[in-house]
């Protein structure tokens, strides 16, 4: 057989791990075969590189003998056709082998074609992600510099400067369009606002804290100052009847206020027309200013990837929901996966920054319990949607007065069609 149209190690491959396991077998064997020495410090790989394939198909092309015994153990279903000839070599078997890996090149280069197709559809989608990206950077960037300025005008207005210092100010700002320097000055400038804003943030969450614990501690109070009239109530009541059994005539009762209802948190209401559970009530809440979305994620990914890896359901959801969050960008998208924080290598740096949150339950401890337990600290003032099949996990979001939605509806509004069955999924166990 020409040099030329000898078959690749790699379509091979199936032939050459035969023989490897045939020579294993003969040591098993009683009285055992040795196998050919040059085979001998391959017996222990369990992956075979492209040198350590070569080593083994020089020692089967070599030994006649241990050919014929790998001839005798395998079959056709076992090493393919094109392995099959290379090792029985039947008449006319060059003509045929040399076809069949041509074909086999042929339709290798295709699937290497097609994978760098994809590999560029990839990398075009992340230059696209990252150009938009940038391009709010550098908004960001000029609505900064137009507020820098602002402030430098006012600080000089306040200070009384000298026309001196204030022409020095300005030609610096002017070299700032094009300084790296003052660039990064400008972006240090913007991170301590960032700064301040953050402990400004804190400073209020404290002050609704202390808040929220007032009106915790009053309605206490309240509750006791009403279990303390209800005894007083009943002490007059009990005064009243021995009064009237001695012979003593009463005023008329005036019927008691009734105290005021206690104010509570209710879910995002519908317009009239839109039904609960569909599509449409899905992208409404979406549309809610300042709404927050917890997702189920293996909930949502079981849906329509249960038969794929459980890093590529991650994979698969984030991407999508990056693309939800683009079109609802004054909603926070939160999903929760049950795992440990070592998963998030796996997670995609564009979900960090795209609008959408991914997070992993604590060992121990499920997703459903993280979001019912979001649920619960978020304050009441906050408008909830949790996207959830789970039972346990939807009642615990009604209770707390989230909307809920069913995965179903999440993938249609995100373009993808789902089973006739609606969301009686059987999901699979995590």
């Amino acid at each position: 057989m020409r040099t030329g149209d000898s078959p690749a190690n790699g379509v091979l491959r199936e032939a050459l791990i035969a023989a490897v396991e045939v020579a294993r077998e003969g040591q098993k064997e009683k009285p055992s075969i040795d196998p050919p020495a040059r085979l001998k410090q391959l017996l222990t790989f369990k992956k075979f590189s492209e040198r350590a394939l070569g080593q083994v198909r020089e020692v089967v092309e070599d030994d006649e003998e241990f050919r014929a015994r790998v001839v005798e153990a395998v079959n056709e279903e076992k090493v393919g056709r094109l392995g099959w000839l290379w090792l029985a070599r039947p008449d006319g078997w060059e003509q045929e082998c040399a076809e069949l890996s041509a074909a086999a090149e042929q339709q290798s280069e295709m699937a290497a074609d097609a994978q760098s197709h994809q590999v560029l559809e990839q990398k075009l989608r992340k230059a696209e992600a990252a150009s938009e990206k940038a391009e709010r950077q550098r908004d960001k960037a000029v609505r900064d510099r137009d507020g820098a300025r602002l402030e430098a005008t006012q600080a000089r207005a306040e200070a009384r400067q000298s026309q001196e210092q204030s022409r020095r100010l300005a030609a610096e700002l002017a070299q700032t369009r094009g300084d790296r320097d003052a660039i990064q000055k400008n972006l240090e400038r913007i991170q301590r606002k960032e700064s301040r804003t953050d402990d400004r943030l804190k400073k209020a969450q404290r002050e609704i804290d202390r808040v929220n614990k007032e009106l915790k501690d009053s309605r206490i109070q309240h509750e006791e100052e009403v279990s303390s009239l209800k005894k007083r109530l009943a002490a007059a009541e009990e005064e009243v009847a021995m009064a009237r059994e001695a012979g003593f005539e009463l005023p008329s009762e005036l019927e008691p206020e009734p105290p005021p209802p206690i104010s509570s948190q209710r879910p995002i209401p519908l317009p009239p027309g839109i039904l609960k559970e569909t599509v449409e009530a899905a992208e409404h809440l979406l549309r809610t200013p300042k709404v927050v979305m917890l997702v189920d994620g293996y909930n949502v990914t079981f849906k329509n990837w249960h038969d794929m890896p459980v890093r590529e359901q991650r994979v698969r959801l984030l991407q999508k929901l990056e693309e939800l969050s683009a079109r609802f960008s004054e909603a926070e998208i939160v999903v929760v996966f049950d795992g440990t924080e070592t998963d998030y290598d796996y997670i995609p740096t564009t979900a960090r920054s795209l609008g959408v949150t991914p997070r992993f339950s604590p060992p121990g401890t499920e997703a459903d319990d993280v979001i019912i337990k979001w649920c619960r600290d978020y304050p009441l003032s906050q408008p909830l949607v949790v996207v959830s099949h789970d039972g346990r996990v939807r009642e615990g979001a009604r209770n707390l007065k989230a909307n809920v939605v069913q995965p179903s509806k999440l993938l249609k509004l995100m373009g993808i069609e789902v089973e006739a069955d609606g969301d009686s999924f059987g999901f699979m166990s995590r």
